[in-house]
């Protein structure tokens, strides 16, 4: 018998049996293993590209949640097999596509298993919370509030860097109006370096930002002696010629000075070289270089200076009194004596400035001689003068004027004295 013809013999009664077959095969299955839902918690999320955070500069500001719960069915046999370390699912950063972004959607999770249905998870989708860091790059501004000893400046404070890295949250970077640094120092004379000094972030309204860890920096204070220039001279003015010293101009008058402490510690003014004034009878205006003792350096300051010197020739002015112009001071008042100025006219000469003699008035000048003590005879007394109030005013010579001095015809001669004398000269009570 072929075996074609085996399988057309009795067709009806072979389906059948096959059919009873299968119902007595799936009978058997249901019952020793039949299909089953179960949950499996806590399925770990696989993060990738996380890289991409930092390429764009985002930060998370909360840890993701980083586990599932996933429901599959499938055979007993199968499904009481699986555990959590059998699924393959997917956490990707590169979803993020602004700041903004709240949540990432998860992969469909894949079983390790065959012939397993996943039904459900969850969550698909995690929370996050994301904030994006900036750099930005900040001047340096230092504060100082340093007290320098009498005679010294402060040249500068300088940062070992001028501009400060500051790595923050954008929006706490935005609200950065400057970086500052502060130091303070008392009784300075020299060059110091104040060591890591913290800087500080503050707002635009001037308020400082807590909680910024910023870098610290090195201050180096530089520091100068300022001294005055002293002009230096050689030889005299020409002849009846002064200089107008309130008229003197020294360019700079003051200068600053850098060196050892020790040396500026001593360093009391900077000299000019020497100008020659011999002879000069007219205004000088020049340029002298200054001295600078060695070791020392000026600093914001010229080498030079601008000197200029206020040259003026004295004149001579005459002044003449009449015997009646003259007055008579201290003479006894008893009646016993008679007082004649026997000078008729005394000639007072005055050496200064055009301007200063112009202002003297003959009146002011109230000549008078003075009597006092003196006894009868003729005498030859200096004139006393009131000299203004000037510097620039002198006179020339002292004047002498003769003054008799003679007994009243009624009043006896003094004992010890007879006829006329010579006296001898008399300082003035005021020259």
């Amino acid at each position: 018998m072929r075996i074609a013809d085996w399988f057309k013999k009795d067709i009806k009664i072979k389906v059948l049996a096959f059919f009873i077959a299968l119902l007595f095969w799936l009978y058997v299955s249901n019952v020793t293993n039949p299909f089953k839902t179960v949950t499996i918690y806590n399925v770990p999320v696989n993060e990738i590209n996380k890289d991409y955070l930092d390429e764009n500069d985002y930060k998370l500001k909360n840890q993701p949640r980083t586990f599932i719960d996933i429901t599959v069915r499938g055979r007993q046999n199968v499904v009481e097999k699986i555990r959590s370390t059998d699924f393959e699912v997917y956490m990707d950063y590169s979803q993020i596509k602004s700041v903004s972004y709240k949540k990432l959607t998860l992969s469909e999770p894949v079983c390790m298993f065959k012939n397993v249905t996943i039904e459900s998870y969850n969550p698909k989708e995690v929370d996050i919370q994301l904030t994006r860091y900036k750099t930005k790059y900040f001047d340096l501004e230092v504060v100082s509030n340093v007290t320098m000893k009498p005679g010294y400046v402060m040249l500068r404070a300088t940062a070992s860097t001028e501009q400060i890295p500051v790595i923050q949250e954008e929006t706490v970077v935005d609200s950065i109006a400057s970086v500052k640094a502060f130091i303070e120092l008392a009784d300075v004379d020299r060059d110091t370096v104040v060591q890591q000094v913290q800087c500080k972030a503050f707002d635009k309204n001037g308020n400082e930002i807590p909680n910024i860890d910023l870098m610290k920096v090195n201050v180096t204070i530089e520091t100068a002696k300022e001294v005055p220039v002293s002009l230096v001279t050689r030889g005299r003015l020409a002849a009846n010629h002064i200089e107008i010293l309130d008229n003197r101009v020294v360019e700079p008058s003051r200068v600053l000075v850098k060196g050892p402490p020790e040396t500026l510690e001593n360093l009391k003014e900077i000299k000019t070289e020497q100008v020659d004034i011999d002879g000069l009878d007219k205004d000088l205006s020049t340029t002298v270089p200054l001295v600078v003792p060695e070791g020392t350096e000026l600093v914001n300051s010229p080498k030079d200076a601008r000197v200029f010197m206020d040259i003026e020739g004295l004149v001579v002015r005459n002044f003449e009194f009449t015997k009646d112009d003259i007055a008579i001071l201290n003479a006894r008042n008893d009646g016993t004596l008679v007082y004649e100025i026997v000078t008729d006219k005394v000639l007072v000469q005055f050496r200064g400035l055009q301007t200063d003699l112009n202002s003297i008035v003959a009146s002011s000048l109230r000549p008078a001689v003075d009597v006092a003590d003196l006894a009868e005879g003729t005498h030859r007394l200096q004139l006393n003068l009131n000299l203004p109030q000037t510097g620039n005013l002198n006179l020339v010579q002292r004047a002498y004027v003769e003054v008799r001095i003679s007994r009243t015809p009624e009043t006896p001669p003094e004992e010890n004295q007879a006829g006329e004398q010579q006296s001898e000269e008399k300082p003035p009570a005021n020259p």
